[in-house]
């Protein structure tokens, strides 16, 4: 729990927001400010000291459940407790909110001294209770504590709940816990053996423009065995039309000795021999991808389902035997390449992930288990390649040739204080969160972190165990702060 007296001019204006009646003058009382967690709800509580018997107007109850959206209480009644030994219980209902995650109620309690007091919500909403031990009432205003001016928090930042409310939003504790011993390393995305093919032509010919109007272009998708491209013949020795020209004349030879060896015209020895030159005819056929096509016309063809992401094949031209035509890519599956330092490589494990952000993105992306990782060491950089799985090429995300910063598991865990990687920001390369201090006040940190498991980072310096973190939204907290003027939106309870 958080708990801070504010010296400001409060009496009842949270009242007289939420009433139609004219201005009155009212008097000045004290007020606190208290903020607590209970895992279900976030209590931000502003109200005016107590006076025995006496309204010193509204508390303001800022309740907001802490689940996935953390979004403002909607629904719901709240019973307000005041408790003290010897004293029978006093009981004040706010039956519903005033406004959107905000209840309001003036409790005059009839007798001075220290109390514990209870709020219980009960909605279809969320269920919560929250308990502040000691809140004084006092006997009368002489006893009241001196008004000094209005107090901030040195260096706070203003974020208020109604624009908490309105954006994605999460705040979450430090805690101390083992986060596994990871190095940073510098990473790049590659395709595995087998996934990239670079498609050339076994034979020279010219592109007629006719029969390739229909070639695909760089960023096309195609599958295996798809017609690539169209060559028509040539006269050069060595072309697909003379070896398919070859193979159907010794077709022809071979079905004219096995019909003289049957008549016995000629010795088995001439059969043997034509069959002979009809297997390599065949072989040199099927070396080239010849098939069973009516023309002489010679097919290049796609030998893995994938993307075209080079082209230098141009229709109406001519194509030389073993110039390349195509690159293709299957950008599903992909791997990612590290460099781990030398003096850290002997502890990756077969089957540990890692995880990994791109360059330009706080998104984190996890690993699938590591798959190899070389036994030299590179005489430069004095760093092993190691090579992890990426399921599902990162939902698509991923690029060939992307760099990444990856976090890579080396045996053993560090513990420490650790927050969520997403509470952690870089700020022109000095990585800061933002802890909430108060219900609408935040603290820019500056971190010494160390290693992190993908999802949590220990921090060495600049956060305490129990301090709320943003998670979600830190990005609009920083621009609250580099603001010169307060937040738009004010508080009109």
């Amino acid at each position: 729990m958080i708990r801070r007296t504010l010296f400001a001019s409060l009496g009842l204006l949270v009242l007289a927001a939420c009433k139609t009646a004219e201005p009155e003058t009212e008097a000045e009382f004290p007020s606190e400010v208290v903020t607590e967690w209970n895992g279900t709800t976030e209590l931000f509580l502003e109200y005016p000291l107590r006076i025995a018997g006496k309204e010193t107007g509204n508390w303001a109850v800022h309740l907001t459940e802490m689940g996935p959206l953390f979004k403002p209480v909607t629904q719901g009644r709240l019973t307000v407790i005041f408790q003290k030994p010897g004293s029978a219980p006093q009981t004040f209902v706010a039956p519903a909110p005033a406004r959107a995650g905000i209840f309001t109620l003036d409790p005059v309690v009839r007798e001075p001294g220290t109390y514990r007091v209870t709020l219980a919500l009960d909605g279809p909403q969320v269920r919560s209770t929250h308990i502040l031990p000691e809140v004084r009432v006092f006997a009368n205003e002489a006893q009241l504590p001196a008004m000094e001016g209005e107090e901030e928090a040195a260096g706070g930042i203003s974020f208020l709940k109604e624009q908490q409310w309105v954006i994605p939003w999460r705040v979450e504790p430090a805690t101390e816990q083992a986060v596994a011993r990871t190095v940073s390393v510098p990473g790049e995305i590659v395709v595995p053996e087998g996934a990239q093919a670079v498609v050339s032509s076994p034979a020279s010919g010219i592109a007629d423009a006719a029969a390739n109007r229909t070639s695909p272009s760089v960023g096309d998708w195609v599958r295996r065995g798809q017609v690539l491209a169209v060559l028509s013949p040539t006269s050069e020795e060595g072309g697909y039309a003379r070896i398919r020209e070859g193979l159907e004349r010794m077709e022809r030879e071979a079905a004219r000795a096995r019909r003289l060896f049957a008549a016995g015209a000629i010795p088995r020895k001439r059969l043997e021999e034509a069959q002979h030159e009809l297997s390599v005819a065949r072989a040199e056929a099927r070396a080239m991808g010849g098939g069973p096509d009516a023309d002489y016309r010679y097919r290049v063809r796609a030998p893995i389902s994938g993307q075209i992401v080079e082209r230098a094949f141009l229709t109406g031209g001519r194509v030389e035997a073993g110039a390349p035509l195509f690159t293709l890519v299957d950008p599903s599956t992909v791997r990612l390449r590290v460099q781990v330092p030398a003096t850290e490589a002997s502890g990756l494990t077969q089957g540990a992930r890692a995880f990994f952000t791109l360059e330009g993105s706080s998104r984190t992306f996890e690993t699938g288990p590591l798959l190899s990782a070389s036994s030299v060491v590179d005489s430069v950089s004095r760093t092993v390649p190691a090579f992890f799985s990426v399921p599902d090429a990162g939902g698509g995300l991923l690029k060939i040739g992307q760099y990444v910063r990856a976090s890579v598991p080396v045996g053993g865990t560090v513990r420490g204080v650790a927050i969520p990687n997403d509470a952690v920001l870089d700020d022109g390369g000095i990585p800061v969160a933002y802890v909430q201090t108060e219900g609408e006040t935040f603290e820019r940190r500056r971190l010494r972190v160390g290693p992190s498991d993908g999802a949590r980072t220990v921090v060495l310096e600049g956060i305490k165990p129990g301090e709320m973190v943003v998670t979600t939204g830190a990005y609009q907290v920083r621009l609250a702060s580099m603001s010169n003027t307060p937040m738009s939106g004010g508080h009109a309870h």
